[in-house]
């Protein structure tokens, strides 16, 4: 069966009527399209695909093996022929612009790979973007201004909305509202036009307390991350620490502590202690105390001491998240705040942000969430199931999964090459007994190609606490290995 598309040749803005099969492959599609084309400044063919426009710039890319019908095409339909790559506005926490090529129909997690090799970034899975657009709240000063990004919030009915927990979000510095992109989909597909900028982050802090001077491309990024969380408060300090890193953030951005420079009134204490302190008599004059301490140290060596001592905090790598829960005999429903680390899912006091309650990612068995719910299984761990009422069930889903993709990922490339000094690997201690020699050799995977996927699986959950509803689920997989083991008689 026949099907007339329209095909917007955007290089040449012009647009062609263009009869298929509806069998076609888009790879021949693509290649019928060129036929038809006697403009002879197209570029490579490889270079071009066939892109479906959706509403609010969105779309998505067609895939060269499928077949026009598998997707929900009618006649007339407008298909654009152009180039996959595209230029990327890439935004650095410090304020910093980068612009960088990337191949518009890779989905973002293939993204991450070329974004990150191109700054200076190893370990790019634990880092993501967040989407900067018009209407989010940006306050970006060069050098040292804080930067926070919050994601619009949907409509809805103000019966449905709890404006008390919005205005707590904000006030909480939660992650509820941070607008991260979604890696399993392409950059058009989320509306992300080539003339916007996107905010390059740390949003898994894992292999973070590697990071030193002898990496001073992540160990800016870092220090920039948890400067902007302790001044805004996402780190709750005492006094006296945020006065050290106070002290600590003059010495990297002004240098050696001078009498003649450094008076009182010389500092702007709201760009360097949480908002409560700044009005503390005789603040300034404990920040210059503490910046004499680090008298002598270089901008990386500074960072180095901002970074170690913000390490040291409680709340340091944790994600938080304000859910509601129900307490035991009562029927109102308490905020609390849902932290998730590389390590456990925390239970924390909604105010003080004190641990009430720790659950190992390794008890973690399965986890479910909904559009109002999100709920945690911890198998034989626990008696019961945790369940807390929130809108953000699928943000904290992935965050879970995420984490444990990159545990097992580094558990298995290190328990493969044999490198020692990885906390997160598990180790295994047998005794081993005289027996017959034997061969162990790696089975032959004949030529394959490798294929990405996430290593966290769904699994079954109950309802949450509002009754049924729609969910998302997730559950640790087991480690499967193959080998061939063949055995020696030995003469």
């Amino acid at each position: 069966m026949s099907l007339s598309l329209k095909i917007n040749i955007v290089e040449q803005n012009v647009t062609k009527v263009i009869q298929f099969d509806k069998n076609t492959t888009i790879f021949d599609a693509c290649r019928m399209i060129r036929e038809k084309t006697t403009d002879a400044n197209l570029g490579l063919a490889k270079d071009y695909g066939l892109f479906l426009p959706g509403e609010e710039n969105s779309g998505l890319w067609m895939e060269l093996g499928r077949p026009l019908s598998h997707y929900t095409l009618k006649e007339q339909d407008v298909l654009e022929y152009s180039r996959k790559m595209r230029q990327l506005r890439v935004r650095m926490l410090d304020g910093t612009v980068k612009t960088l090529m990337v191949d518009d129909s890779q989905p973002v997690s293939q993204l991450m790979i070329n974004i990150c090799t191109k700054i200076g970034i190893m370990n790019h899975e634990e880092y993501s973007l967040v989407n900067e657009s018009e209407q989010e709240e940006v306050e970006n000063k060069p050098n040292f201004g804080t930067l926070t990004l919050k994601r619009k919030i949907k409509e809805a009915p103000d019966k449905e909305r709890d404006i008390w927990m919005e205005n707590r979000k904000k006030k909480l510095k939660t992650d509820d509202d941070i607008n991260w992109v979604d890696h399993s989909k392409t950059l058009r597909e989320q509306g992300i036009g080539e003339f916007e900028t996107v905010l390059l982050k740390r949003k898994y802090f894992f292999s973070d307390q590697n990071i030193d001077s002898s990496d001073p491309v992540q160990l800016n990024l870092l220090y920039v991350q948890c400067r902007d969380a302790i001044v805004d408060g996402t780190h709750p300090v005492t006094l006296d620490h945020a006065c050290r890193f106070a002290g600590i953030q003059c010495q990297i951005q002004f240098g050696d502590y001078s009498e003649a420079k450094h008076r009182q009134g010389f500092l702007d204490l709201k760009e360097l202690l949480p908002q409560g302190y700044t009005k503390n008599k005789n603040v300034e004059k404990k920040v210059f105390l503490f910046h004499k301490d680090y008298a002598a140290k270089n901008e990386l060596e500074a960072k180095v001491c901002y970074v170690g001592l913000a390490r040291s905090l409680k709340t340091y790598g944790v994600t938080f998240f304000l859910v509601k829960e129900k307490m035991k005999g009562k029927n109102k429903l308490t905020p609390r705040l849902l932290g998730v680390t590389k390590e456990s899912v925390l239970r924390l006091d909604e105010k003080s942000k004190e641990i009430m309650k720790t659950w190992p990612l390794t008890t973690v068995r399965r986890w479910a969430a909904s559009p109002n719910t999100f709920t945690l299984d911890f198998g034989d761990y626990s008696d019961a199931y945790y369940s807390v009422q929130t809108t953000e069930g699928e943000p904290i889903s992935q965050l879970i999964a995420g984490y444990i993709d990159i545990i097992l990922k580094k558990r298995s490339a290190v328990d493969h090459i044999g490198i020692q000094g990885d906390d997160g690997s598990a180790m295994l201690e047998d005794n081993v007994a005289p027996t017959k020699a034997t061969i162990i050799q790696h089975q032959d995977s004949g030529h394959l190609h490798a294929e990405q996927d996430s290593l966290s699986k769904p699994g079954i959950m109950i309802p949450g606490v509002n009754g049924p509803q729609s969910y998302q689920k997730g559950s640790i997989p087991h480690v499967q290995m193959g080998a061939f083991v063949g055995q020696v008689n030995m003469a």
